[in-house]
């Protein structure tokens, strides 16, 4: 019996090893991250019972929320039958606070006055947010780039935001100081599913939709130079900084979601296909 249970341990793991060579993965399994994975012949992709969008070539992503914690279970099905499972265990990971004093107290708590504004500004955000999961075409598999040429970054992913003394939500994007005008970039191939002026948050901004949930958003532009609908190609100059909607001065406000779970950018820099 014991020889038989042997055997068959050794039969699962040789198995397992087989698999797990016809999947390769690229990116970090912590809260607020973007993993990206690559094989032939798949047929589908679930997270958890979350489906998972494929390409023709054996691209797919899935992202883990900055507040995402626990076990989750990746199951990746081949067209020959073969399954391929992977436990993912995530571990805690611990966020700054960052404190700003001496903002415009309007752009802390919004005068009533600009409620109305606000809500239809949501409203418009969320309709176009819609249609993110539409495109299974991989156009982040170009890879990526930072927007801005600038290494003065003003704020980190994650950090609790507490505006002239008042708790606020978390920061969902880095932050990069630069003079107004300085270029911004696009991070990958994509899509403009949504651009606008004068947002009370916002400002001036870019929404891409790279493909298969992965978007990226950018924002308080001095101005803007592609229009929606438009195709941009990685390293395509969108707009210049500048310090438009809720914003202390001249900076880039670089967000990236899958789907809408709020990612670092910062990792992204780290991942080469």
């Amino acid at each position: 019996m014991t020889r038989y249970l042997l055997l068959i341990y050794l039969i699962i793991g040789f198995i397992t090893k087989t698999y797990s060579q016809d999947v390769k993965f690229f990116g970090d399994f912590v809260p607020g991250s973007l993993v990206f994975g690559k094989a032939e012949n798949v047929k589908d992709v679930w997270l958890d019972k979350e489906k998972i969008q494929v390409d023709g070539s054996g691209n797919f992503v899935f992202g883990f929320d900055r507040d995402d914690k626990g076990s989750f279970l990746l199951k990746i099905k081949f067209a020959n039958g073969r399954v391929y499972l992977k436990k993912i265990n995530l571990p805690e990971r611990n966020y700054q606070i960052q404190r700003i004093e001496r903002m415009n107290p309007d752009k802390v708590v919004p005068p009533s006055k600009d409620n109305e504004k606000i809500v239809k500004e949501r409203e418009i955000i969320r309709n176009a947010r819609k249609s993110i999961g539409k495109i299974d075409t991989a156009y982040y598999s170009s890879g990526f780039i930072k927007p801005v040429k600038t290494n003065r970054q003003t704020s980190v992913f994650g950090s609790q935001r507490i505006l002239n003394g008042i708790p606020k939500n978390a920061h969902n994007g880095l932050d990069y100081g630069a003079p107004t005008g300085t270029p911004v970039y696009a991070m990958a191939d994509g899509i403009v599913f949504l651009s606008g002026t004068d947002f009370f948050y916002n400002g001036t901004f870019v929404y891409l939709d790279h493909g298969q949930g992965l978007n990226s958003f950018y924002l308080h532009f001095s101005k803007l130079d592609v229009k929606d609908g438009e195709f941009v190609k990685k390293g395509q100059k969108i707009g210049e900084i500048g310090t438009s909607g809720r914003s202390t001065g001249p900076h880039l406000h670089w967000g990236v979601q899958w789907f809408n779970k709020r990612v670092d950018p910062a990792l992204l820099l780290k991942i080469n296909f």
